[in-house]
């Protein structure tokens, strides 16, 4: 029997996880919108902070998808249960081959279709919510990257900025150093007090100016790098939010063929149950589940293909260290060959 309360467990923490991941996320691209427009001093910035705030939104952004990960697994293998016990009422050693003598025993008899049916309701119920946190973390992280990467943009436009006025400074910099080695050697002679006195005066001017360029280069120089550190820790954040979102779409799409997949077989189980069983009573979005697969034509056909396909998909994007050896192998020899 399907254990409902571990599910609704895992359900609870990748709800309230979530929560915490979008706010995280929130906090930490307003922060960058205010980098973006200008609102601080970039002598004010304070980088433990802004590095604590955007490595707490990305711990949280990796906690949610591991524990929405885990939960459409569970939620898979408990459906490979389910499946095994509807096709054992057909075949009684389906799925015992290596099962121990205990088990063989404790299985003796397959599961009546009423019992393999309230274990689906349970992982379709399931199913449902987190169907519905899926189209929550989509939108809000997808607009969330997108306002990020706005921001960034916008720090590094500022930084741009920043260089040609460091490129201006540096060619100020260059003329005034030829001006100087200029008046180094046509200085007058000792005979010529008062051109000497005037060129003195000029070179005591021009000396002021190159140390005013150069404090004037620090400052940029200073505000550059300053720049540069707000766009190396918000660039994580971005590449965070944007794994987020393939992640969603390929957890989503596996869901989605999942759920039809347990409707399909909840359906065959409904037509070998005992006429007099007793109607299950089902929650509001399980029915929504249900009426929308009997409204979809389509739904049912070619479901093993389709179910393979997005668990590959899914295993290549999520979990690619699963993938076998020599796939990964054949997949590196085709990338490494010449084109053309």
């Amino acid at each position: 029997m399907v254990k409902s309360h571990s599910f609704d467990d895992m359900l609870d923490k990748a709800r309230a996880t979530l929560e915490d991941a979008i706010n995280a996320a929130n906090s930490a691209v307003a922060v960058l919108a205010g980098h973006a427009r200008g609102d601080e001093r970039v002598e004010t910035i304070n980088f433990p902070v802004e590095e604590a705030l955007v490595r707490e939104a990305t711990e949280l952004l990796d906690r949610w998808k591991s524990l929405a990960l885990s939960l459409v697994k569970e939620l898979d293998r408990a459906t490979e249960q389910a499946d095994m016990q509807h096709r054992r009422r057909f075949d009684e050693k389906v799925g015992l081959e290596n099962a121990s003598l205990l088990g063989r025993t404790v299985a003796r008899a397959p599961m009546k279709p009423e019992a393999i049916a309230a274990d689906l309701d349970a992982i379709l119920d399931i199913s449902a919510e987190l169907d519905l946190l899926f189209k929550e973390a989509r939108p809000a992280f997808s607009r969330c990257f997108h306002d990020c990467e706005l921001h960034l943009e916008g720090v590094i436009e500022r930084r741009r900025k920043v260089d040609f006025e460091i490129e201006e400074m540096q060619r100020r910099a260059d003329a005034l150093t030829e001006k100087l080695m200029y008046q180094r050697r046509n200085r007058p002679s000792s005979r010529h007090a008062d051109l000497q006195s005037e060129q003195e005066a000029d070179y005591r001017a021009l000396l002021a100016e190159q140390d005013d360029i150069r404090r004037q280069e620090q400052r940029l120089q200073s505000g550059r790098t300053v720049r540069q550190r707000l766009i190396d820790i918000y660039e994580r954040l971005a590449a965070a939010l944007n794994g987020q979102v393939a992640a969603i779409s390929a957890m989503a799409s596996k869901l989605t063929v999942d759920i039809e997949q347990r409707i399909a077989l909840l359906k065959a189980l409904a037509a070998e149950a005992s006429p007099s069983s007793a109607t299950v009573a089902r929650t509001a979005a399980v029915e929504s589940l249900i009426r929308f697969f009997e409204a979809n034509v389509l739904a049912g056909q070619g479901l093993a293909a389709r179910k393979a396909h997005v668990d590959a998909v899914f295993t290549r994007r999520l979990e690619p260290h699963l993938l076998p050896a020599s796939r990964e192998m054949d997949r590196a020899a085709d990338e490494a060959q010449p084109e053309g």
